[in-house]
């Protein structure tokens, strides 16, 4: 299927940039959403659907949807992210191109116009009446469209709970991007940031540029997703971590030597 400048093959989860020949084999979240999204094509999903639970995985916190919508839209690129439109309040929707680019249809001369131009110059002056009419119609779909363009990429994002660019030993700048349902009660996330820069830190070098961080609702899972470039290629990682018990660490020292953040 064809989503501006990328193909979606939902049978395989992949997604192609026919541009950049890019190529991204979707993780179960980003898949999840973007093929209910396709289903529900042009209608708003709600959160708790886009992340509904199935046979065989459990449901994705609101955070995890918000991460998937946000990569989702990353992946597309900028001329065409505003097809997945946030409907505050009640969830997202998909906006296919060939709706999102309806011919605006000319409008007719308003009659107070042609009124106006056969009292100005008389019945005699047809000719300066047509060109001034015709002028007018040209006019018009020109101030339409530029109206409409103010608001046909508008689309409104759900913003990051916080941001922090770290710097490696060679130089090298990795930004962790956390994401929250809400800006409170967030201080397990803020820690388990702040021990995941401190992981990465350790590396001299890394392919990663951006970091996506989110703790699920019920804060048992936390969900990391890796995203840079290796020898001219696009890659992406991502890692679920689970911890169901009352004190809960996620990151250990020995997470951190097995995972290798550095690869």
């Amino acid at each position: 299927m064809q989503l501006g400048d990328c193909l979606f093959d939902s049978q395989r989860g992949l997604l192609t940039h026919q541009v950049t020949q890019e190529q991204w084999f979707l993780p179960r979240a980003e898949l999840q959403v973007l093929r209910l999204l396709i289903a529900n094509h042009d209608k708003v999903v709600a959160k708790h659907v886009l992340g509904s639970a199935d046979a065989e995985h459990l449901a994705l916190s609101d955070s995890s949807v918000t991460r998937a919508v946000f990569m989702l839209r990353s992946f597309l690129g900028p001329a065409h992210e505003h097809m997945i439109e946030t409907i505050k309040g009640k969830g997202y929707r998909l906006r296919l191109e060939s709706q999102s680019r309806k011919r605006i249809k000319k409008p007719s001369t308003p009659v107070w116009v042609s009124v106006f131009i056969s009292r100005l110059f008389g019945c005699q002056h047809r000719r300066i009446k047509l060109g001034v009419g015709l002028l007018i119609l040209a006019i018009i779909p020109l101030v339409v469209m530029q109206w409409m363009g103010q608001f046909s990429n508008h689309s409104t994002y759900t913003e990051p709970f916080s941001k922090q660019v770290i710097t490696l030993e060679s130089g090298q700048k990795v930004m962790l991007i956390s994401y929250a349902k809400s800006k409170t009660n967030n201080t397990s996330l803020l820690a388990l940031t702040q021990r995941l820069a401190q992981g990465i830190k350790l590396c001299e070098s890394a392919p990663w540029k951006q970091v996506y961080l989110s703790l699920s609702h019920d804060k048992q899972v936390f969900n990391i997703t890796m995203k840079g470039d290796k020898l001219g290629q696009s890659i992406v990682r991502n890692l679920k971590l689970t911890d169901f018990r009352q004190n809960k660490v996620f990151i250990s020292d020995q997470w951190l030597a097995e995972v290798s953040l550095c690869e």
